[in-house]
């Protein structure tokens, strides 16, 4: 009995998991974050939300702002990790990542759609240093 429970409580386990965070929007995301450590906010906006809405636009300026302030309060980030990832089906993801900083965490809410035409791109980020982003 006890070893039919702990199968079924096992298959119940894997079919909840989560995917994975694909790997192309991972390598992103880490150049991201690498170029954010080294102080290139600009090009970290660049290169994230290139070949997406956001491209070129006032939004990726405001970040860039927003960014450079965060920076000036809390230093460079020391390193990220995912906070949770959410799948509206196969071509939608909503993650939020948690940069670490010197004193306080900042929130990281990016959305990415994978596009027939160019693969997975950014479509949205906010950030903020209010912890109660993640709820």
């Amino acid at each position: 009995m006890r070893r039919g429970f702990a199968a079924l409580f096992l298959c119940a386990v894997i079919g909840l998991a989560q995917p994975a965070v694909p790997e192309a929007v991972q390598a992103q995301v880490a150049h991201f974050f690498k170029l954010l450590a080294a102080g290139e906010v600009e090009r970290a906006y660049a290169r994230l939300l290139e070949g997406g809405p956001l491209a070129d636009s006032v939004q990726q300026a405001q970040l860039v702002e927003q960014t450079y302030r965060l920076h000036e309060r809390y230093g460079l980030p020391l390193g990220y990790e995912l906070a949770r990832m959410t799948a509206y089906g196969k071509s939608l993801l909503r993650l939020a990542y948690v940069g670490l900083y010197g004193q306080q965490a900042v929130v990281w809410r990016m959305h990415f759609y994978r596009s027939p035409r160019h693969g997975w791109i950014a479509i949205r980020v906010v950030v903020s240093d209010s912890v109660e982003e993640l709820q």
